[in-house]
């Protein structure tokens, strides 16, 4: 087996897409938190998930996986997350040792700077933030940095993760930019105790 073998990608299926902005395609299925995002992408893959909360040495090995991997920039949908501080949703620090503080729009734009300086990209093609502050008022700040840094051209499309219904319905009001996506985690074997019962 070879990366390098050209064949892994004739033997690959393509993902399909869907439009989450205007000339903006998303594949079906990203690969997140690995370090085998050149793997993903040699075997066919095109979309690639990471987030500022993951850390550098993730997102360094995504931006390298890119960089290396002989396809077109534009041929790699990468998504980028930033949290939104203060948050309760990070009270176990899963993620986040740095969120049980209110952050600045220009920390959260220096998060930004930060993600796209250790991937060695320009852009993401989609900008999310990665769970809602406890205020609407800090969320909403939070979302006006993602705004204007999507008309900068620092992002293709801008969008939320882990927003259950009340913290979108919040949000909306505010926004000039709609959500592109609400992005919320599934994971086939990573569920915490939790039991999945059929409705059936």
């Amino acid at each position: 087996f070879s990366m390098d073998n050209p064949m892994m990608l004739a033997l690959a299926k393509p993902v399909p897409s869907v439009e989450i902005a205007p000339s903006v395609l998303m594949p079906m299925l990203s690969f997140g938190i690995t370090m085998q995002h050149s793997l993903f992408l040699a075997l066919g893959g095109r979309g690639l998930d990471t987030a500022f909360d993951y850390g550098d040495k993730y997102q360094a090995e995504l931006g390298r996986a890119v960089a290396t991997s002989g396809l077109p920039r534009s041929a790699v949908f990468v998504t980028t997350k930033v949290p939104c501080c203060a948050s309760s949703f990070v009270k176990d620090d899963v993620y986040s040792n740095h969120c049980h503080a209110r952050r600045s729009p220009e920390e959260t734009a220096a998060d930004v700077a930060h993600d796209l300086s250790v991937l060695g990209m320009p852009f993401v093609d989609l900008l999310l933030m990665h769970w809602p502050c406890d205020s609407t008022a800090d969320t909403v700040a939070t979302w006006r940095v993602l705004e204007r840094l999507a008309l900068d051209g620092r992002a293709r499309a801008i969008g939320v993760s882990n927003f259950n219904a009340s913290a979108i319905e919040s949000l909306l009001p505010h926004v000039k930019v709609r959500p592109a996506v609400n992005q919320c985690g599934f994971s086939v074997a990573g569920h915490s105790g939790i039991r999945l019962v059929s409705s059936t």
